[in-house]
Order: C-alpha cells, then structure tokens, then sequence
C-alpha cells in the first residue's frame, strides 16, 4: 500500500473519531463525575478503586488520585471507593443535566507500596502495578524531586531493578534491559508525553537534548520486556514512559542554581498557571554549563592501552584520535519549552506545546568512534487533545547539526533530520466492565539528510533518506474470573524499509490475594534496523590518492573512471538487511508481604534471531562479503581495455586493500572496508529480584538483583566474539531513604560484575565496579530549599563501557526557591 493511500486512512478515521465526539456532545439529559482521592496528608492517592454502584462502572484513580467517568445520565448515584478488600467510604451524590460534578474525597489512609501504585505505560491505560500484564517500576514525583539536581534524566531510573544505566560521559548514557547493549542503544523506547525525542538516523536518545528540569516531571515508568504490541520498534526490551506535569495541576513557580564539581553552574526555571477562565500555561527553562570527563586520545589513553594505529583494529587497547577536543572541559546546553492547555467544561483537553534545546560540547561513544557535538539544535512541538474515550495527538522533532566532529577521522559529520507523527486512541469497557478494549493507530514520516554545504557532499549518507510508518494497534483486557485476568494485544506495523510485521501479546494475571499476582506471557517483538545500519557512508580513514590510474589507465582512452579525485575508504549500510526477530516467554510475581513491603521476582527467556551486527569488516570473515550490494570492482562499461585498468590497480592499490576497492551506487570508486549484516541466533534468560520495604511513614528500605546469561547457536569460533551482549551476568543495587519533614536524603548503590564490551573500534573488558550516589534536601522554610547531590560518593573511577570515559566523584550542591 502506498503513503498516499495510508494517509486517505487515517483521514478518514479522523473523520468518524470527530463524527463520534459529535455524537457524545450531542447527548441530552447527562452529566459527567470526576474527582480527586486523597490521604491524610492531602497527597493524591493511586490505586483506589472508585465505583458507580447503579451501573457497575469502575474507576482506578491515578498516581495523582485522579478518576473520570465521563458522561452519565443525570440522576442520584452512590460512589464506592475501596482499597484491595477494604470499602473505605460511600457516598451518594444527584448528578444534574449538563453539571460536571468534582468530588475530592480523603480515604484517611496513608500511601502504601502496592496498594497505591497505578501505571499507564503498560496498556496505554491506568492500572494498578499489581494488575499489569509486565513487569514494570514506578518513579513517582516525590523521588523525582529529591534528585532533581542533578539533571541527568536516565539517573532516574539507575537503581531499579533490571536497568542498566550505562554511563559513557556526563551525557552519554546507554539505557537497556536483558543484554545486548550498545554504543547507541536503541531497544528500549524512550517517550516523553507520548513524544519520541529520539535521534532518527541512529534510532538512540540523545540525551543531553532531553535536559528538562526534573522538577517538570510527574512520573517516570520503566517497562522491562517487549513491548511492541503497543509501541512497535525500538522496544524489544523495555518502554521508559516519562510524563510532565500539567500547568493546572501545578501551579507556581521554582527557580534552582545548581555548582559544584566539573566546574558546573547550572540554572533551572519553571512557572506554570492559569491564564484565564480554562486556559493554562507553563514555561521551562533551563542553562547547564560544565566540564566533562573526557580527555583527548591522541597519543594517549587515560587507561588500557592506546591502540598501535589510529584507527584501532586492535582488541584490548583504546582507538587513538587524529584531531584533539573541539571543546575541551565545555559543554553548554540551553533548553526551553512553553505548554499552553485548554480545559473544557466536559474536562475534554487541548493541549499545546513547543521547545527546543541547543547543544555545545557533549561526546557520544559511536560504532564511528567518539564524535563531539559542537552546534546542535533540537525544536520540537506536540499537540494533544483527549475527550471521554478518545485521544489524538500529533509529534514533531527536527534536528539541525551543522558541526558534529568524528574524533578518530576529523571529519564534520552533518546530520540534520525532521520527524512529524500522528497518533490517535481509543478505550472503552463492556460487559460490565469485565471486557477493557485499547485500539489505536499511528503514521510517522522520517526525512534525514547529512549535506554539507562546506565540502558539497553528504557526509554520513549517499543521499537523502525519508521514509514512512503506518501502525495499527490494539489490546483486549477480559477479567474472565474474579482471579483470573486475560490480556490479549496486537500490532501491524508497515514500511518501506521493512517488510510488514505482526506483532501479538498474550498474557495471564492471575489473582492470588488482594495484592498478589503470578504473571505469565509471551511477547514476539522486532528489531528494526536503522537509517544507519541501512544508508550509512561515512569515511573510516584519509581517502586514497590514485589519481595515476586515472591518467595512465584511463585519459588515454577518454574515460572517465573516477580516480582523479582521492578514493574514500567507507564504512557503509546494507539496505539488504532484515529486521531482528524477538520472542519472550515470561513468569513474574508480584505483591506484598504485610503491609509495607513489596516484593517483586521475574523470570524470562528470549530467542532473538537475525542480529543486526556491528561494523564488521566487509572481508575477511568465515560470514564472507556481508554486503553484496558493494562486489567487487568494475571498470566502466565504455573502457576499451578495461584489462590494463584492472591491472594498473592491481599495482598501485596496497594489497590489503585491493578486495575492498567496489563500485558505489553511481559507479564511482569506493573502498567499501566495512559494514553491517545479520548474523546469529541467540537464547537469553535472566531473573529480576527486587525488595523494597517501608518502616514507618519516613523510612525506605529497597535492594534488588538482577541475573543475566545467554548462548548463541551454531556460531562459527572465528566469530564468537562479534556478537556479545555487553551486559554483566550479575548485578546489585541497594537504597535506603529518609524522608521528614523538613530534610530527606538517600543513599543508593550498585555493584556491577565484569563483563566484555565489544562495539565497533571499542573492544575489550569492563572491571566489575561499584559506584555509590547520596542526595538530600533540607526545606529551610516554605519557600527556600538548599540540597546536595554526589554521584560516584567513594570516587570509585571507573569506566561503565569500554571505550567510555574514566568516571570519577561529581558533587553538586543547589538552592531553590518555590513559589
């Protein structure tokens, strides 16, 4: 089916999405019933479940308390809140025609683990975390705020259980699950409010792009597993779902300085509330100007060994660099973004927003080497509007990188790309809310171009790309018994990069107490490849000068060949590739032990098929010539002698290049050295252990394991070591945290056992490390709040990815004032 033909769809299926809103707002004689749970403490109140007695609608209110139960009839109706077995309180209420009725209800019961959590990420839906069909943790806003000052949004969720938060700079952070990570890691999906800010051409975050201020967010919320059902690809492994907080939920203002190690000075600003009757706004700001732990590589290394040539080869020692530090100990990111909301009187909402952030000096850890950016621009825009059971929203992310500079060729890669989707969802409930249904459907475009208008040439590709993605997608919950839960899900997803994929979820919860749930599913998921791995043509080392064929094999006959100008040596895509195949069997547990501990075990086991490999030498290997669509080289069809060509090459080419001299895709001489192919299949299973226990109202105990290992079938010796998964087989985290009135702090720490880190030029081991992080606040008054936060406490230096910076101590102190 073609664009154009997905575009006229999903037209029209806004069309009868806006003819159903008509029909909603056309009802006579109804009214709408929402309202806010809270606690003692006036601190809304999750996982409460709210019922409509007379017709049996039920409710979950959110981790905020919230719950909405849209349109009713008018009338007098009794309200049913209750918590697991407990009915808290009832209370009756007269509904009036066109009255939308707002009850703030307090339970009198303090937040408890797993009683209170909700989650939406799951299925697009709120559910408590006990009844969702994956395995899933919360960060909620109270934790996001004590931690706020750092500014390093995947420090959020580095000691939860089953993450890995790889850290390669201050910046560049590598977030993953269950193996097989990556220099840019792309298995996890990362959305902010629904918004991909992920890079196109690499499918990886950038993160020094997102770099929000923390206190903006209301929740974070990492699903461990496959999630493709619901999300498609680039979440083989996991979804971090982030959302910020809306203007009409939090208003005021705070204002932050944060200083300390690295030379940082960093500032924070955000002040959101009501413009006029029903219209909100919100505006963020942000400035963070510091050093980094990176130090030049050329001719040196700050450990292992420098590698004996440039461009490495070589295992176990550190690729050395041909160019120093465009920005040596500073980098410089200026961030901002303005959110306007319309609330309607049927609490229908408009939402729109827009920002952008400009990057200076961070360093990112590529399958290229490290590449410094030095003049990067990210605008971004949504648009949001939700209505009883319906939401459309639209994305767009654009990304201008005029000056990108590849350490190891010196080289200015430009990458500029626009990105503009468009989601809508639906969810409803029948038979007595026993049957849940979440349907949906989405088309993105991609449009990436790397000119540079300097050397008049692409410097990443042969030419522009742009591409298209049409998803269809949907999730059946049945409460088929009191006990047991059948979940059921699917996704169409279409391109024309890939063939058309079918993607289903199957999942049982079944009940075994008010708060414990045995969990079994089974997940197929794929891996697409991305823009890189599939259009990739970047210069691995200085081009060739063989301008001498050009005049002694070719002038003399009138022919053009080529070789007057120096021939690149590439490292280049394969458009031949196919997507990784993924399937997942599952068991987990989860509940609680008494009142105040939470206890969490999962269980799974994949078999992943057709790896996407690293940059691989395009000869050389038992796999043979990995990319056919770069043979071997052909002189051109209008040579009269292409014999002598042949072999004046044949002489002036170093014999260990000459198997790699190939045509490119307008005939001219290229050395294709390098490149991707699909290789290997692979069993992976681990197990997730995590405890996490409450002593009294302030105190936070919580440690969790994780277990990793994995085998690869029928894998040739020569190649055992091109497909690792570059995760330890064993790791720890702990915490334990106080919060009072007036001052909070924790103390987290995680021990990461050894493992072997091969990508690209960066190969060899990671010593098992420990690193520890303290943070505290103290509220000095109603306004003034003044905190500490230090990562890597002992300055234990280490480094998280081979390849990666040598980690040290960073300490930050900060003042806040909240209005």
């Amino acid at each position: 089916m073609s664009p154009s033909s997905y575009i006229r769809r999903f037209a029209g299926l806004q069309l009868v999405v806006l003819l159903a809103w008509a029909s909603v707002s056309a009802q006579q004689g109804s009214g709408r019933i929402e309202g806010r749970v809270t606690g003692p403490d006036d601190s809304g109140l999750g996982g409460v479940t709210v019922v409509v007695q007379e017709t049996g609608q039920a409710r979950i209110s959110d981790r905020d308390g919230a719950f909405d139960f849209g349109t009713l009839p008018a009338g007098l109706y009794t309200l049913t809140f209750r918590l697991s077995k407990r009915t808290l309180i009832e209370q009756d209420v007269e509904l009036l025609e066109g009255q939308t009725l707002f009850l703030e209800q307090e339970v009198g019961l303090d937040r408890e683990f797993v009683e209170t959590i909700t989650v939406t990420a799951v299925s697009r839906r709120v559910e408590r975390i006990v009844d969702a069909p994956a395995a899933v943790d919360v960060v909620d806003e109270e934790e996001i705020r004590q931690q706020a000052s750092h500014g390093q949004l995947p420090k959020l969720v580095e000691f939860t259980p089953g993450v890995e938060v790889t850290q390669s700079g201050i910046y560049d952070y590598n977030l993953n699950t269950r193996g097989f990570n990556s220099s840019l890691n792309r298995r996890v999906a990362v959305l902010v409010d629904g918004r991909d800010p992920s890079i196109p051409f690499l499918g990886a975050q950038e993160w020094a792009s997102v770099s929000l201020p923390l206190d903006d967010l209301a929740g974070v919320e990492f699903v461990r597993g496959p999630s493709a059902a619901l999300y498609g690809a680039n979440a083989s492994s996991g979804v971090l779902s982030i959302s910020s907080l809306a203007p009409r939920d939090s208003p005021g203002g705070i204002v932050r300085l944060t200083a300390g190690g690295l030379k940082t000075t960093n500032a924070d600003v955000r002040w959101a509330g009501a413009l006029a009757e029903s219209w909100y706004m919100k505006v963020v700001a942000g400035v963070r100007k510091h050093g980094d732990f990176a130090v030049s590589r050329m001719g040196a290394a700050e450990y292992s060994l420098p590698c004996p040539v440039p461009q490495g080869g070589a295992t176990d020692c550190l690729p050395q660099e041909r160019v120093p530090l465009a920005r040596e100990n500073d980098n410089r990111i200026y961030s901002g973004s303005l959110r306007i909301d319309r609330q309607f009187s049927d609490s229908s909402l408009f939402t729109i927003e827009g920002g952008s952030a400009d990057l200076s000096g961070p360093l990112l850890q590529t399958a290229i080497g490290r590449v410094q950016l030095v003049d990067v621009q990210r605008p971004w825009a949504r648009l949001n509007y939700t209505r009883n059971h319906w939401s459309f929203a639209v994305h767009y992310n654009k990304r201008d990188a005029s000056e990108q500079l590849a350490l190891g060729s010196g080289l200015n890669l430009v990458l500029n790309s626009d990105n503009l989707k468009a989601e809508i969802q639906t969810n409803w409930e029948f038979a007595e809310e026993s049957v849940r249904l979440v349907l949906g459907g989405s088309y993105a475009r991609d449009a990436i171009d790397s000119f540079d208008p300097a050397t008049d040439r692409q410097t990443l590709m042969f030419a522009p790309v742009d591409a298209y993605f049409a998803a269809g997608f949907g999730q059946v919950d049945w409460q088929a018994t009191r006990k047991l839960k059948v979940v059921a899900a699917a996704r169409y997803d279409d391109s024309d990069l890939y063939d058309p994929q079918i993607l289903p979820k199957l999942a049982l919860v079944l009940s075994l107490g008010s708060d414990d749930t045995l969990r079994l599913t089974y997940n197929r998921a794929f891996q697409a490849p991305n823009y890189s791995e599939y259009f990739l043509q970047v210069d691995g080392a200085p081009p060739l000068d063989l301008s001498t064929v050009e005049t002694l094999a070719c002038d003399p006959f009138g022919v053009d060949c080529g070789f007057e100008t120096p021939t690149r040596l590439l490292a280049v895509g394969n458009e031949d590739l196919d997507v990784e195949q993924i399937e997942t069997y599952e068991i987990g547990y989860s509940g609680g032990i008494g009142k105040r501990t939470n206890l969490t075990v999962d269980y799974y086991y994949s078999r992943s098929r057709q790896f996407v490999t690293d940059l691989l030498p395009q000869l050389g290997t038992s796999l043979g010539r990995i990319n056919t669509n770069f043979g071997p080289y052909v002189p051109p069809a209008d040579h009269p002698d292409p014999g002598l060509l042949l072999a004046t090459l044949d002489a002036a080419v170093p014999p260990q290049l000459r198997p790699f001299l190939s045509n490119n895709f307008d005939d001219t001489p290229a050395f294709a050295v390098r490149s991707y192919t699909n290789f290997g299949e692979v069993e992976t299973q681990g197990v997730d252990l995590s405890l996490r226990h409450r002593f009294g109202t302030q105190w936070t105990l919580s440690v969790n394991y994780s277990w990793f290992d994995f085998k690869i079938h029928d894998a040739d010796p020569s190649l055992e070591n091109l497909l690792l998964p570059n995760a330890p087989e064993n790791s720890v985290r702990a915490g334990v945290g106080y919060v009072g009135h007036k001052l909070d702090w924790t103390l987290s720490g995680r021990w990461v056992d050894e493992f072997r880190w091969v990508v690209g030029p960066f190969q060899g081991d990671v010593e098992a490390y420990t690193t520890v992080d303290l943070y505290g606040n103290y509220r000095i008054n109603e306004h003034w709040l003044v905190g500490l936060n230090i990562a890597n406490l002992m300055d234990n230096e280490h480094w998280e990815s081979f390849g990666g910076d040598l980690l040290g101590r960073r300490a930050l102190a900060h003042v806040t004032y909240s209005w």
